[in-house]
């Protein structure tokens, strides 16, 4: 499984999922000319696309949505109310539901209900034989079945969206900041940190902090956040943050090594 990443922040996210003929996009946020280069560099031209999987109907997740179906004929997936909310956006959807998994080519998904201030969203459990990747990028608090499937992933995909004190005096009003710190919100380092620590193990091999917000937060605050907080496990996984834009980070679990490498913090 290759899973490679077109951005992920409030600006945008879209992320690739591969196996052989099998290529899953998550998400449409990114600008369609970014997002179809993407496709391009990772192999998949115009009208090769296996399905379109949709989170939730915030913008940031399907603003190239309309736009990318002018050059892919795959079918779009979503919950049924995230396809409510767009439904004056695509008018052909197939529906999924929370806790049912289905087959996309070579690829298992399993939609996860999360909390945040959707219609229906979810995050999703990829699995292709042994191998599960979790990408969660959107939620304020975590439920059991969110931390049911990070305990089995060897990639973790985490929402890391907000440093508390650099939201605490940013330029954002009252009403957002309660907003996001709320259970509909976001997840924060401090929270997506502790949540990681109570869920990696041996097989974990990569975590990717994704979803950071451009004015509260930054790279190297939630990558220390987490590093530091997974120092008391026994094994620690590569802790990564994922750009907002571009292709420059990749996954590919052909070369997930036995054990994860030990934290460094510098």
């Amino acid at each position: 499984m290759l899973i490679t990443s077109f951005g992920s922040g409030s600006n945008g996210n879209a992320f690739l999922v591969q196996s052989g003929t099998t290529s899953l996009l998550i998400d449409a946020g990114v600008p369609i000319r970014l997002l179809r280069s993407g496709l391009k560099q990772a192999g998949v031209d115009d009208g090769q696309l296996t399905a379109a999987l949709i989170s939730h109907e915030h913008i940031d997740h399907v603003r190239s949505l309309p736009q990318l179906l002018r050059y892919q004929t795959a079918p779009v997936l979503a919950t049924g109310g995230t396809i409510r909310a767009l439904r004056s956006t695509v008018t052909d959807w197939s529906r999924i539901t929370p806790a049912e998994c289905f087959v996309v080519g070579a690829l298992t998904v399993t939609p996860i209900g999360v909390s945040h201030d959707a219609e229906e969203p979810v995050g999703f459990l990829i699995q292709e034989g042994d191998v599960r990747a979790a990408i969660f990028t959107d939620l304020g608090e975590a439920n059991t079945d969110v931390c049911a499937a990070l305990s089995g992933a060897a990639l973790i995909v985490l929402e890391s969206n907000y440093d508390e004190r650099m939201l605490q005096a940013g330029p954002y009003p009252a009403h957002l900041k309660r907003r996001i710190r709320g259970p509909l919100g976001h997840l924060g380092n401090h929270a997506c940190a502790e949540l990681l620590v109570g869920h990696v193990g041996k097989q974990t091999s990569d975590v990717w902090l994704a979803h950071l917000s451009e004015k509260n937060n930054r790279p190297d605050i939630a990558r220390t956040a987490a590093e530091l907080r997974l120092t008391v496990c026994a094994v620690c996984p590569r802790v990564t943050t994922v750009p907002r834009f571009g292709t420059s980070i990749s996954w590919d679990s052909d070369l997930i090594q036995e054990r994860p490498r030990q934290a460094s913090l510098f």
